[in-house]
């Protein structure tokens, strides 16, 4: 197995995407939420490996998902996915220790492949 995940996104259909995508890639997809504020829960739960998280979500956007993850965890892997091209915002993002920041549309694939890079820095348990 390549590592746990949680998908954090608003739109169904990515989430739906990108869970079936990673369970071919042989990721184990251990939790999905649309904001976050659930991001955080579910990463309090699950301790996964890897958060795939959008910035622009209704209630709790991807900042604050980052920024409470970042509290349990700094060395959390935390990939933004976001159409947000806001100077501000990736200011921000990376200010906050944003492991990547991948901008929509981007190809899957690239999304796997540092999945899999980052995989081989995970503490062996």
């Amino acid at each position: 197995m390549n590592g746990t995940v949680i998908i954090i996104d608003d739109e169904a259909d990515i989430l739906e995407l990108l869970s079936e995508y990673l369970l071919l890639e042989d990721f184990d997809v251990v939790g999905v939420a649309n904001d976050g504020l659930k991001a955080v829960n579910l990463y309090k739960e699950h301790k996964p490996d890897f958060v795939l998280m959008d910035v622009s979500m209704p209630n709790y956007d991807g900042i604050y998902g980052l920024e409470n993850i970042k509290k349990i965890n700094p060395d959390a892997n935390v990939i933004i996915l976001t159409g947000n091209s806001e100077k501000v915002i990736t200011e921000k993002l990376t200010e906050l220790n944003a492991t990547k920041i991948l901008s929509k549309p981007y190809p899957i694939e690239k999304l796997v492949k540092i999945m899999k890079s980052l995989k081989n820095t995970l503490p062996v348990m």
